[in-house]
């Protein structure tokens, strides 16, 4: 209700209460103290008489007298007390206001407070309370109701209006049937000018259209129709998080049609090498550029509009212009070269290339350069059916012409002849080392045909002999081009490309499709390599077929990785190819997979198809393990029969399963067990106890033992919590189900291969249940699992089996094969360092080395030792253990020598061994490196290239200032110099590792001025010290800011320098800073690395606590006693 009008000069105060019933306020009581020095009545009370109710009487006015209360109340308003007359005349002797006693007012400021108190406290306890130790902690994953954190609902395109198109990917019912591409790239202002046309087929009727383009300036569009009228284009907006451009028409694209789109843009050349970008190289002194493309999955988008995905395939047409002193490569061969005129002062030629087969944006490629190229024609056993050389016929190698007017003329056509041959396939940079995009990848198109000329007739290319053997009777021609300095070092790929390429058409017995298989030396790829090998089997496996979406790209990289080392191993018998691929591949995914937080593949692998490499090297070790599940003949025959049935088109990994499945006839769970190890994490590990002749094999998900140390820290719980996910897993007729898996988890399916030491033939048996009984004969000592090392799992023997198998490698190491020595080692290393074997058994094990002359298992231990080393630097053994180590070392040494001499396998081994020596610090070791670089600087004497990087740390280990000065001033020298990367990264990590601590410092002094990619290294070899872990600690904390705007924030490669200091972490102390330095680091793609080397870190400190007393007892006992003993019988 509103009270009515009270007017009355100098209205002090008014207090009242108020009652609310229903939605009325109803006066109670309301009481007015007027005062003022006009008026002699005194003060008038004002009072409501009733409720308030429409009977009341609303005004009683009557004069009352003041009392003491009244009084005080006026004495807190005013600052002044009345005086009794004052207060009974009614009239203060000054203006002011109304007080009160200051002991009422803080008793009432106490009980509004306390109130306000009671309440808080009310609130806070009378929800619903929870004993989980994680309470009010924000679990992993979680997102609050009604926040997006992916994409928002309504995205804005770059001028404000809101993108119509809401998916991140693009609609399916418009496709790309043919392209046609002109990129005119200037190497002068390092502008580019392109035009796009791309024929479309519309399935459903639509106004709009979604491609992808990104940093690239549309200029113009137009979109023509089946009957050569031009639609009216009303919208062009471009919302660049999700690289899309969406074209709203006019009219509407009528379905079951075809329509020409055409682009105009221009952007500029970038400097990373990635989408389309310049790089530059040095020869004769001068510095040269050139201009090349490098795609790979979602990038083709940086270098023209396109539908960047990987079913959305099409041929391409492509025309390059370029200056007459420059040659145009692109996937397939020269059509034409046209004189177009004058550009900028410099005439210009035109490259038209042919049609190519049916590819993703991202297969495309092309290149602007001033390269020089070599030839080698097929080997002689093949017949090719290639187009004719132009410049030669019968020389296995070609000159490169000396001029660039000669190498132009190659280009343009002769005689007639249009089939020139110019056809890229493989991009490499200059240390030899290729990488290769998804070029002569091709997909079947049923409204586009293949016009390109690269693709030869299939019909007498290959052809079965009269004992029924697959033979190959076409091959291409290989061309590498390069600068004249890299040209020089082309012989061996080119020999080694062309043998493998031809030994892979027989062992797949499919032969290569196209006529050329060019390689393109880029001085700037270094990061993200693959080797020729690969890149040669990549042809295949994402050329001929490639995966039907990018999340399947994993299967294709791992039958990439796994097949490029088994093609190798005939051809070279001297190169451990099969060891190198378990060390390497296999063995380095299983360390990894034993650090809790992996998803399995199907989870953990990338949409956009940019897998991590610990997905890469499981599935390559999967793949090996499947190899040896049918055999290598079925497996051959199965991959042969998985290229032929998808040639030129997309597949998945159910389909490779499938034809495993049906050429097994059924007879092996092969669907099922690649189903089971694509969607469980993690890996089993195999309890195997031998009581008499019963062998007991039990298999359960392999797990490090409980963190004791930091028990109280929750992230640490080493039980999997089944009953809960973050994300979802998903589900298909080929995958398990999130409950599915759950059942499943301590089951895998595989095959079990076993030795004894009365059978060295593996026998074998399918592993399909949680455990498995078999019986032995009665005299054997010891069963080893696992034989040849084909699974993907760890085996924990009985204390009985293992104690035999020592035995064994004492008396003759020779009778496990090599590649059954590196598991025997890598299994023992392993299962100690997770507290699952006592460290008794891994040090029993490791005193054979001495006699150990293969490279793979000496390799294997001295690794696992180095890492000892830096994680027991600051332990109580880790005296005793350098001095026993020492003298293992020093024996296998004896055995080697010095000397860059002997068999091929020797001369690998060494370099292994000499390094451990100097970096246990030896005596002898550090004499000898020290001796090597001394003479080196003194005399001009030549270091061998596999012993540089040990004379170079042994001397720097000697403490002499001169070697540290000297490695220091032949990094500067080579920092410019990109052909000698492995002797920088040699220099850095023996300008760290020295023991003094102002040189340590020094150095770190300038890391802010290093390479991102070098700054790690320095970091590690730092770190790696006694002397410099603290110290690279403090400089992290010191320079934060610095490095995280130099290598980025939340980025890999900022997550790798922090990893590399803290990994060798092994105390409490080292824990919990690491922890503190995660939360400090936030969020970001480098997050997931640093929290694996936390539980990396964590796993040290639990291992330390527990087995460091145990390795100094075991040294006392086993070797100062030895040694005391032995001396006393001299």
């Amino acid at each position: 209700m509103k009270l009515p009008p009270v007017t009355t000069p100098n209205l002090i105060t008014s207090i009242f209460t108020l009652k609310m019933y229903s939605n009325t306020f109803h006066c109670v009581s309301y009481h007015i103290v007027l005062a003022g020095n006009r008026r002699n009545e005194g003060p008038v009370k004002l009072s409501v008489v009733g409720g308030g109710g429409p009977g009341s009487s609303i005004w009683r006015r009557e004069r009352v007298v003041m009392g003491d209360a009244d009084t005080d109340d006026v004495a807190f308003l005013t600052g002044r007390k009345l005086s009794r007359n004052e207060s009974n005349s009614g009239r203060p002797q000054r203006e002011g206001v109304a007080v009160c006693s200051q002991k009422r007012a803080l008793c009432v400021t106490a009980i509004v407070l306390g109130a306000l108190l009671a309440s808080a406290i009310i609130i806070a306890y009378a929800g619903p309370q929870s004993v989980c130790p994680c309470a009010g902690k924000i679990p992993p994953g979680y997102v609050p109701e009604g926040v997006n954190n992916t994409e928002p609902f309504q995205p804005i395109a770059t001028n404000g209006q809101p993108f119509p198109w809401l998916q991140s990917y693009l609609p399916s019912h418009i496709r790309p049937i043919r392209y046609t591409l002109t990129i005119h790239p200037n190497l002068t202002t390092l502008d580019v000018k392109g035009q796009v046309t791309i024929e479309l087929h519309v399935d459903k009727e639509t106004n709009f259209i979604v491609l992808h383009a990104q940093d690239l300036n549309i200029t113009e569009k137009a979109i023509v129709g089946p009957k050569g009228y031009q639609l009216k284009i009303v919208k062009l907006l471009e919302y660049p998080p999700r690289q899309q451009i969406y074209i709203e028409l006019k009219d509407r694209l009528r379905k079951k049609s075809n329509y020409t789109l055409s682009i105009r843009w221009y952007s500029r050349l970038v400097h990373e090498p990635e989408g389309f970008y310049v790089d530059e190289y040095d020869t004769s002194g001068f510095q040269r550029l050139l201009a090349a493309t490098v795609l790979g999955p979602g990038t083709a988008r940086k270098a023209f509009p396109c539908f960047d995905e990987p079913h959305l395939r099409a041929p391409f047409k492509i025309s390059l212009f370029r200056d007459r002193f420059h040659i145009g490569l692109s996937n397939s061969l020269v059509h034409t070269t046209d004189d177009v005129g004058f550009y900028m002062g410099t005439g210009l030629l035109r490259d038209d290339f042919n049609d190519t087969p049916p590819l993703p944006a991202d297969a495309i490629s092309w290149v602007v350069s001033d390269f020089r190229r070599e030839i080698l024609e097929p080997s002689s056993t093949y017949q090719s059916t290639r187009a004719p050389v132009v410049t030669s016929m019968t020389p296995k190698t070609l000159t490169p012409p000396t001029t660039a007017k000669s190498l132009t003329d190659n280009l343009v056509k002769q005689n007639g002849d249009k089939k020139l041959v110019r056809n890229i396939t493989a991009i490499l940079r200059e240390g030899l080392v290729v990488q290769v995009p998804h070029v002569m990848s091709a997909h079947d198109n049923k409204h586009s045909t293949t016009t390109s000329e690269n693709l030869a007739d299939e019909k007498n290319a290959t052809h079965k002999n009269g004992n029924g053997q697959f033979e190959v009777t076409k091959a291409p021609s290989y061309t590498f081009y390069a600068s004249n300095d890299t040209l020089k070092k082309t012989s061996f790929i080119l020999h080694t490309s062309r043998d493998v390429l031809e030994h892979l058409q027989v062992w797949l017995g499919v032969h290569y499709p196209l006529d050329k298989l060019d390689f393109v030396a880029l001085p700037s790829l270094n990061d993200e390599l693959v080797s020729s090998l690969e890149a040669i089997v990549k042809q295949y496996f994402g050329g001929v077929v490639s995966p039907k979406i990018w999340k399947h790209a994993w299967l294709w990289e791992g039958l990439i990785k796994y097949l490029s080392r088994i093609i190798l191993s005939p051809l070279q018998p001297l190169w451990p190819m099969d060891e190198l691929h378990l060390m390497e591949t296999v063995t380095k995914a299983l360390d990894n997979d034993a650090v809790q937080g992996w998803e399995s593949i199907l989870l953990g692998t990338s949409e956009s198809g940019n897998n991590e490499d610990f997905y890469v090297e499981k599935s390559a070790g999967l793949l090996s393990m499947l190899h040896s599940a049918i055999g290598d003949k079925d497996f051959r025959a199965c991959l042969g029969t998985f290229i032929s049935a998808f040639k030129f088109n997309t597949a998945e990994p159910i389909d490779l399963w499938a034809i495993c499945k049906k050429k097994v006839n059924g007879t092996k769970n092969i669907k099922e067990m690649m189903n089971l190890w694509t969607t469980l994490p993690g890996f089993p590990l195999l309890n195997v106890t031998k009581s008499g002749q019963n062998v007991t094999i039990r298999q359960k998900p392999f797990m490090a033992a409980e963190f004791l140390t930091i028990l109280e820290d929750p992230s640490f719980d080493n039980e999997t919590d089944e009953g809960s996910t973050t994300t979802s897993m998903p589900t298909t007729t080929t995958t398990l189900s999130p409950k599915e898996a759950r059942k499943r988890r301590d089951k895998w399916i595989f095959p079990v291969n076993y030795i004894t030491n009365t059978e060295q033939i593996a026998d074998s048996f399918w592993f399909n249940s949680s455990e498995l009984d078999f019986t032995i004969h009665y005299d054997v000592k010891w069963i080893k699992i696992n034989a040849g090392q084909h699974g993907y799992y760890r085996v924990l023997y009985d204390e009985a089996n293992w104690n035999n198998i020592i035995e064994q490698l004492k008396v003759n190491h020779n009778v496990f094969s090599a590649k059954d020595r590196i598991g025997l080692v890598s299994d023992a290393f392993t299962l100690c360092h997770a507290n699952l074997m006592s460290c008794q058994i891994t040090m029993n094990l490791i005193s054979y080395l001495p006699k150990e002359l293969d490279w793979g298992p000496m390799t294997i231990a001295l690794r696992h030792l180095e890492r000892w080393r830096k994680i027991l630097k600051y332990s109580e053994c880790y005296l005793l253990l350098a001095e026993y180590v020492k003298n293992v070392l020093a024996r296998s040494v004896m055995e080697i020598g010095w000397l860059d001499t002997g068999k091929d396998e020797v001369r690998l081994l060494r370099p292994e061994v000499l390094m451990a020596s100097v970096l246990w610090e030896e005596t002898e070791g550090i004499s000898q490196a020290k001796a090597l670089l001394h003479n080196h600087i003194t005399n001009g004497t030549f270091i061998p290239p596999n012993l540089r990087s040990v004379a170079y740390i042994g001397a720097v280990l000697s403490g002499e200032f001169l070697y540290w000065q000297f490695c220091w001033d032949r990094y500067t020298t080579l920092r410019k110099d990109k052909d000698r990367q492995d002797e920088r990264y040699e220099l850095l990590r023996a300008l760290g590792v020295t023991k003094d601590a102002w040189l340590q410092n020094r150095l770190l002094t300038h890391v802010s001025s290093l390479p991102p990619n070098e700054i790690a290294a320095v970091l590690e070899a730092i770190a790696g010290t006694p002397t410099g872990g603290a110290m690279a600690c403090r400089f992290l904390q010191a320079k934060w800011f610095s490095l995280q705007a130099k290598l980025g924030k939340g980025t890999i490669n900022f997550a790798r320098a922090i990893s590399a200091i803290t990994q060798y972490g092994a105390s409490r102390f080292d824990y919990d800073e690491l922890k503190s330095l995660v939360e400090r680091f936030g969020e970001g793609p480098g997050v997931r690395a640093l929290n694996m080397t936390l539980k990396t870190v964590a796993g040290n400190v639990e291992w330390v606590t527990r087995s460091q007393s145990s390795i100094y007892n075991w040294v006392e006992t086993n070797y100062y006693d030895n040694t005391v003993v032995h001396t006393l019988v001299i």
